[in-house]
């Protein structure tokens, strides 16, 4: 009886969840020319509603619309054949219409490709490939003394650029800490606009500190750095390196090789500004937990006014004072990292002013997973911003993400302050209805939370309407409007700009907070399928027995969730609610595209664990997975599953006569 009922169970999702197009589609225009982009956003080609774009079914802050630029079709140079891949960063040129954009193609070595975005003779813009055969590049920046600067894997070059082409091309930095399987190798950068030092994220290798068995050191070599014999230079890993203006301005032809720490244990510096007082702002992305409400990313400041160089907590801490598990849990007292390593900060211990070295917690935190990749100040009003204000682009796919932001800020550009409501909430979509408020109650606690407004706000997937937003890089334009490279499946070019007619209909629907199907029923409907085929079971045991097990264990949250239950299926419900496999989809699959390293996700397992790519036993990984995902059942959609108990209305596990009913 259970087995029909959940099975019965599927066309009532759909009705519940699906929003009709027809209706959707009338909140853009009224034009029968609609086209769906392989991107997934619907648009009209012919409507220039958004300041001369199409105007894209995205909520957007009041006075402000979404134009959709370039779309993934159109992403081609017509010369080259290059297309979008990974596109990350794009600056403005100042004085022109036209915009360099710079693309990673892919965790791929060299696949990386230059592009400049220039206005055809109607308005509409088109693709030029500039130089090819980057390695892995993310920043790119117009910097001091005349250059753009570009950042790949393990350097940052510059070079001039007029007339369609670029000139002078020259190394600047050189040999930054990087190596095979490295977690987080890309290299963002930023300037201090009074000295025009230079700062570099150098991303930490993993994702909570690699365990060496045998070693006997008490803290984490990953954070704390590694001389190099001659004191040329010093590894460091999790930091911001700072380079004098003197040394940029007039680099050795093989690049500079020296750097200072000027800030350590920070992750993942993806998101950078600095202000003119003087303090340098930074966007964490923390480390991972397989908990959506956990850990929360951070905003912290380092003051370039001072000397001292803090430890902002990575890996020992997360969020404002909560310890990391692997040094404070007593049933982790038998796990390596346990018996390698003795606290190194006191979480709760932040550091008195003029004392470097020791902690230095957040300055304000932002929701779990939102993924910050990007922030700058914003020059001109825009809709109900006045300017001044720090935009931040949230590119996380977990539900808190997929947004831009702004903060109101001090006048050293610090985001303002207040006291933690006793409900303070943020926003996480949910899966074909409006957001849900969830609580701001991060663990560890915190006195004060950073307000901010959300500027794009709905830009959850909408079938047949919209994809999920991918915001990486972003950057303003003359006229004040903010022009955002999208990555993931979207390989797009979106702008946001000031519009003076009428909001969308809510996309998210009337329907409104809880009043979705509890999520958990389809991952009880896979359940089901899987006992029903033997075929399929067989094959998801195998990927538990050959890759799982031996080589995901400790990390995700050992690939299990407990939503339904802690059994043999919890990592079946790990992959579903977090969308890492797609029925009878190789490419849709994160999971696999891990594991093949196709250029697609960073590859797995990372750098400091047993590696199978290559060899015979990582061939047969590959076919197990592949031979799993390629005879899932594809009835229904199974990807962005996310939620958590606290959010799930009271519900029936047992078989049951009648379906509950939507709403």
């Amino acid at each position: 009886m259970r087995r029909f009922w959940l099975v019965g169970l599927i066309p009532f999702l759909y009705t519940c969840a699906a929003a009709p197009t027809e209706e959707a589609a009338g909140r853009l225009t009224a034009s029968a020319k609609l086209i769906q982009d392989s991107s997934g956003y619907l648009y009209d080609p012919a409507d220039r509603s958004c300041d001369g774009f199409p105007r894209l079914n995205v909520d957007t802050m009041p006075g402000t619309c979404l134009g959709l630029v370039l779309p993934q079709a159109k992403a081609v140079d017509p010369v080259s054949k290059k297309a979008f891949v990974m596109p990350r960063t794009l600056v403005a040129i100042p004085g022109t219409k036209e915009f360099l954009l710079v693309d990673m193609g892919g965790w791929k070595a060299n696949n990386g490709v230059l592009f400049w975005l220039k206005p055809k003779a109607d308005g509409q813009y088109e693709v030029r490939s500039l130089k090819t055969g980057l390695n892995t590049p993310h920043g790119l920046s117009a910097g001091p003394f005349g250059y753009f600067y570009l950042g790949e894997s393990d350097k940052i070059s510059r070079f001039h650029f007029a007339n369609g082409k670029v000139a002078d091309w020259q190394l600047v930095v050189a040999g930054l800490p990087r190596f095979k399987g490295h977690m987080h190798p890309l290299t963002q950068f930023t300037f201090d606009p009074r000295t025009n030092d230079m700062f570099i994220n150098s991303g930490a290798p993993s994702d909570h500190c690699y365990v060496k068995e045998g070693s006997a050191y008490a803290y984490c070599p990953d954070s704390e750095g590694v001389e190099i014999p001659g004191g040329r230079v010093q590894q460091a890993m999790g930091a911001i390196l700072r380079v004098p203006a003197a040394k940029v301005q007039n680099p050795p032809a093989d690049g500079i090789g020296f750097y200072e720490i000027k800030a350590q244990g920070l992750r993942n510096s993806m998101a950078m500004v600095v202000h003119s007082s003087g303090h340098l702002l930074q966007g964490e992305n923390a480390r991972d937990f397989s908990e959506l409400e956990e850990p929360y990313e951070e905003i912290n400041v380092v003051d370039l006014n001072v000397d001292d160089q803090y430890h902002y907590g990575w890996p020992y801490c997360f969020n404002a004072s909560a310890t990391s598990p692997e040094w404070k849990h007593a049933e982790n007292r038998g796990a390596p990292a346990r018996r390698v390593f003795r606290n190194f900060l006191n979480c709760n211990e932040p550091a008195p002013p003029n004392h470097g070295g020791g902690y230095r917690p957040p300055y304000a935190l932002m929701p779990p997973h939102v993924a910050p990749l990007n922030m700058a100040y914003l020059k001109k009003p825009l809709g109900a911003l006045s300017g001044g204000q720090l935009l931040v682009s949230w590119h996380g796919y977990q539900p808190a993400g997929q947004r831009l932001v702004a903060y109101e800020v001090d006048a050293e550009g610090r985001p303002n302050l207040k006291a933690i409501a006793p409900k303070e909430t943020y926003n996480a979509n949910q899966k074909g209805g409006c957001p849900s408020q969830k609580p701001f109650r991060p663990q560890g606690g915190v006195a004060q939370v950073a307000p901010y407004t959300e500027v794009i706000s709905g830009w959850d997937e909408v079938k047949g309407q919209r994809p999920t937003g991918a915001p990486v890089g972003f950057t303003e334009a003359a006229d004040g409007s903010i022009w955002i490279a999208e990555d993931r499946k979207n390989r797009t070019v979106v702008r946001l700009a000031k519009f003076n007619g009428p909001p969308l209909a809510k996309s998210c629907g009337e329907r409104g907070k809880g009043s979705q199907p509890d999520p958990r029923v389809e991952l009880l409907v896979w359940r089901n399928i899987m006992l029903a085929k033997p075929d399929v079971r067989a094959a998801y045991q195998e990927v538990k027995k050959k890759l799982v097990t031996p080589y995901c264990a400790g990390c995700h949250g050992n690939m299990r969730a407990d939503d339904i239950a802690a059994d043999d299926y919890a990592e079946l419900d790990f992959f579903i609610k977090n969308g890492w496999v797609q029925a009878r989809s190789l490419d849709g699959s994160k999971l696999y595209q891990a594991i093949a390293q196709t250029g697609e996700l960073p590859p797995m397992p990372p750098g400091g664990s047993k590696q199978f790519f290559g060899t015979a036993e990582g061939e047969e990984i590959l076919r197990v997975v592949s031979s799993w995902i390629k005879i899932m059942p594809n009835d229904f959609d199974t990807r962005f599953k996310r939620s958590t108990l606290k959010d799930a209305r009271k519900f029936r596990v047992q078989a049951a006569n009648a379906s509950p009913v939507c709403g």
